[in-house]
């Protein structure tokens, strides 16, 4: 994808992916983590006691279950890291274009703002701008070749 597709895909997506952030947030901050060694300990503090049936296999019960539990842990501490890099990923995204953003000239900034934050339509952003839909359209599209600019110097750097 082009720095141009990009650029309009997050202002299209913009919200949706406000709503992913916090979704993410919430599943990060209400795990509260496991250590599966803890887990173990827990589940595997039994020992048969008194006669039992000898057999050529070990039946050991609790410590399949932990050891299955060890598995289920580590697959949700997993999950949460990448929770956590699908979170940090989306919100330096959405930070720099925002960012961008407000680089712009301020009439500018303020029409892709309204345009794509505040989701008003071409007809609001006509009657609020006092202008044409030939010139919001000029607008939007001067902001998002602006906004590409930045990117393309910010990936320079990089």
């Amino acid at each position: 994808m082009d720095t141009k597709e990009r650029v309009e895909w997050l202002l299209k997506n913009y919200h949706g992916i406000k709503r992913s952030l916090d979704r993410l947030n919430f599943e990060i901050e209400r795990f509260t983590g496991l250590s599966y060694d803890k887990v173990i300990d827990m589940l595997n503090f039994t020992t048969p006691e008194g006669e039992r049936v000898t057999s050529n296999r070990v039946s050991d019960k609790s410590g399949r279950i932990a050891l299955g539990y060890r598995e289920h842990t580590e697959k949700l501490n997993n999950d949460v890291m990448g929770w956590a890099w699908q979170y940090h990923t989306q919100k330096s995204e959405l930070d720099v274009l925002e960012y961008c953003i407000t680089l712009l000239e301020p009439k500018l900034s303020e029409v892709i703002t309204d345009m794509f934050i505040n989701k008003m339509t071409w007809t609001q952003l006509c009657d609020k701008y006092h202008v044409s839909v030939a010139m919001i359209g000029k607008y939007r599209k001067k902001g998002i070749t602006e906004i590409c600019g930045m990117y393309d110097a910010r990936m320079a750097v990089y």
